[in-house]
């Protein structure tokens, strides 16, 4: 299995581009995916200098309903006329975020929720075949990111219902693709592994410890406590995008070779 990071917040590379959004192109035995699409079409524009061919992308994973994931839909569909498109029914909804009392927009383009390529997801697991496993209704039971406190969906709080993960299985290994963790990465791990036959091997994603609205990050002593189940799980992680740089830096100080930093460009063969 190979992973290509197409979008994150931060890029070592000079020809490759960053903005607030995750895009990572995922080639299996069985696959070619994107999880995520980023906010524009830079996915597709880093694409091209990475050498990915998006024309042979099948399955497209959208994990929640905010642009920042979804923005890119548009551009997919243009370059691509059959890769199916998963995303939770719910996920079209408004989605706002609060800034002084202001509330701005963040969802995706409901024009495209009944686009003849999406396929709205209602229950889960959502066995998409033998490699490939959908999970949602993620309690919030562990560490849910603080930063939730500021967002919306349609006129409440958000519950972050619209929000799924993604098992990969290949070669014994068992691969967690995880967005934004609005759920909570504790949560999100430890109660996806309890559902599965075998153990997480590698988790890739945001796990939401910076928050973009307010510019803070979770009380390190929090960040602390999330490591302490993180490695309690014996998975290997790859994060970046809302994880932020320094709540990056205390998981990396006590997660050591358990953790790296997946920006754009990255690339990893499992």
């Amino acid at each position: 299995m190979k992973l290509i990071n197409l979008v994150d917040n931060t890029s070592k590379h000079p020809n490759l581009g960053s903005e607030h959004g995750f895009s990572t192109y995922i080639e299996t035995k069985h696959h070619h995916l994107l999880f995520d699409l980023g906010h524009t079409d830079l996915f597709a524009r880093n694409a091209i200098e990475l050498k990915v061919d998006l024309g042979s992308v099948d399955t497209v994973i959208i994990s929640h309903g905010h642009y920042d994931h979804g923005g890119g839909l548009k551009t997919f569909f243009e370059l691509n006329a059959k890769g199916k498109v998963y995303i939770h029914y719910e996920a079209f909804n408004p989605h706002y975020s609060i800034k002084i009392d202001q509330l701005k927009p963040i969802g995706i383009d409901p024009i495209y929720r009944d686009h003849p390529q999406v396929v709205l997801v209602h229950d889960y697991p959502y066995k998409i075949d033998d490699h490939m496993v959908l999970y949602g209704d993620i309690h919030q039971t562990s560490f849910a990111p603080s930063g939730n406190a500021v967002l919306l969906e349609e006129n409440h709080p958000d519950t972050f219902h619209h929000e799924q993960n993604l098992i990969i299985y290949e070669n014994n290994q068992c691969v967690l693709m995880a967005g934004c963790a609005h759920n909570g990465i504790v949560s999100i791990v430890e109660q996806i592994q309890a559902q599965l036959k075998q153990p997480i091997t590698h988790v890739f994603g945001g796990f939401h410890l910076y928050n973009l609205t307010m510019d803070t990050i979770e009380d390190p002593t929090i960040i602390h406590q999330i490591a302490l189940r993180l490695k309690a799980s014996g998975a290997q992680y790859h994060t970046g995008h809302c994880t932020g740089l320094r709540p990056y830096a205390i998981l990396k100080d006590f997660l050591k070779d358990q953790i790296d930093y997946f920006d754009v460009g990255c690339q990893i063969t499992i």
